[in-house]
């Protein structure tokens, strides 16, 4: 009888402990209940309230293994709300193979309690077969022990902000190679000190000198006010353009080059872009050396050319006044020898056009007979009356030179002092001298 009745006591305190359990059960299951409920209110409320960002939002019941995504996360991806299944495997079935042990290692690592947050970039492939880029971000919920029961998370399409970023790293590649391979000297300096920021191998090239910091615009100058000339305009206006310098090279032979730069107040910065023009000022100097030349032989020649033809108008005068034979006879063998030394001049100048920087070769000169032909150019020329020439040559040796240069001095000298003489006297003299050595001949010309 006692052992019936211990025996009936032990299945009432069993019985009671059984129904303690069951309804401190059913209450925790309430609880976690209105948990998930409270959570999907929370999760449907930020799903709406962000529905203006486009971003997808995720949950997984570590529990359960239930695993929640929102309509925007499915038409992200291009799908509707009934063609993409949930569970984790969606997101295995759609992560990029390159991309999916990165992704699930991190996220476990944080439900593990291994990092404490979760943010990773990776690529899940859309309904047509691309794949965009995506930002997710999480958070976990862990229990009083610290052991996570659930995390819920969001993707944001950043697909436009990575190819915006490829396209950038691409342009700084194309630039990068632009200006380190240019032909065009490229540099960065302190606005403030001239300090050389950064150069390509062209500018180091220009300049002879090796690439080191610390480098100093400065020291290329050729002079201080150089470098004020250029600052002064580039402050003012923020960018000048093809103005031209003579720069200093590192062993300090000088150069010329065309200088453009931009000015960047903000920075304090200015990009430069030097190139030599070293061999186009040279042929710009040598192109008026030669335009002075031609002037000068343009003027010098015209007296060549005027000559013989005021000596013919003197003589074709001098028919009109005497008509007689004998003076038209000896008229016209005069305008003979005239036009014939015309025509000889105006070949030599033919020649001197077609040799322009090849001299003529040397020839034997005779100073007597070429300052007599030269005098006979003037015969019967108003300007000559009452004019006496003189004339005194000493050529004693052989003497060597250019035939036609030699005529042209000798016109030019002699016209020159029959044209400026003095007029108002009864008679005026030149006095030609010649005296030739082994070396030089010494042409003297006086009125």
């Amino acid at each position: 009888m006692t052992n019936l009745l211990k025996s009936e006591f032990s299945k009432s305190q069993y019985s009671q402990e059984l129904h303690r359990r069951i309804v401190a059960l059913e209450k925790e299951l309430e609880t976690k209940e209105e948990e998930n409920k409270k959570l999907r209110g929370s999760l449907f409320r930020y799903e709406l309230a962000a529905s203006g960002s486009n971003d997808g939002f995720w949950d997984w019941d570590l529990l359960t293994g239930e695993f929640f995504v929102s309509e925007p996360w499915k038409k992200m991806l291009g799908y509707k709300d009934f063609e993409a299944a949930n569970g984790i495997s969606v997101l295995e079935d759609l992560l990029h193979p390159e991309d999916k042990e990165r992704t699930f290692a991190a996220i476990h690592d944080y439900i593990n309690g291994k990092s404490e947050s979760y943010a990773e970039q990776f690529r899940m492939r859309h309904k047509d077969g691309h794949y965009k880029w995506i930002q997710s971000k999480a958070a976990v919920l862990r229990d009083i022990s610290g052991k996570a029961f659930r995390i819920s998370g969001s993707h944001a399409d950043i697909s436009q902000r990575k190819f915006a970023e490829e396209a950038l790293v691409q342009s700084e590649k194309k630039f990068r190679n632009l200006f380190e391979n240019s032909f065009l000297g490229m540099f960065r300096t302190d606005a403030k000190t001239g300090e050389i920021l950064e150069a390509n191998g062209k500018f180091w090239e220009l300049l002879d000198v090796a690439p080191a910091k610390g480098i100093n615009t400065s020291q290329f100058y050729l002079k201080p006010t150089d470098r004020a000339r250029v600052l002064a305009p580039l402050f003012e206006n923020k960018n000048v353009e093809n103005v031209e310098l003579q720069l200093k090279k590192g062993d300090g032979s000088l150069f010329w080059v065309s200088f453009s730069g931009v000015f960047y107040e903000e920075d304090q910065m200015i990009e430069c872009v030097i190139v030599e023009i070293t061999k186009t000022k040279e042929n710009l100097l040598e192109l008026q050396r030669l335009n002075f030349e031609l002037d000068n032989f343009v003027y010098h020649a015209s007296h060549d050319l005027r000559s013989p033809l005021r000596s013919v108008l003197g003589l074709v005068e001098l028919i009109r006044l005497n008509p007689d034979k004998d003076t038209i006879t000896s008229c016209i063998e005069m305008i003979e020898s005239s036009v014939n030394r015309l025509d000889h001049f105006v070949v030599d100048l033919l020649s001197l056009s077609r040799n322009n920087r090849v001299d003529d070769p040397h020839v034997a000169i005779n100073f007597l007979i070429e300052i007599n032909n030269c005098l006979s150019s003037f015969h019967n020329i108003a300007d000559t009356k009452n004019l006496e020439v003189i004339s005194k040559i000493h050529q004693p040796n052989l003497f060597l030179s250019d035939v036609t240069r030699l005529r042209i001095i000798l016109n030019n000298l002699i016209s020159n002092a029959i044209k400026y003489r003095s007029y108002n006297k009864p008679q005026s003299f030149i006095h030609i001298d010649v005296t030739v050595d082994t070396k030089s001949a010494v042409i003297t010309i006086k009125g």
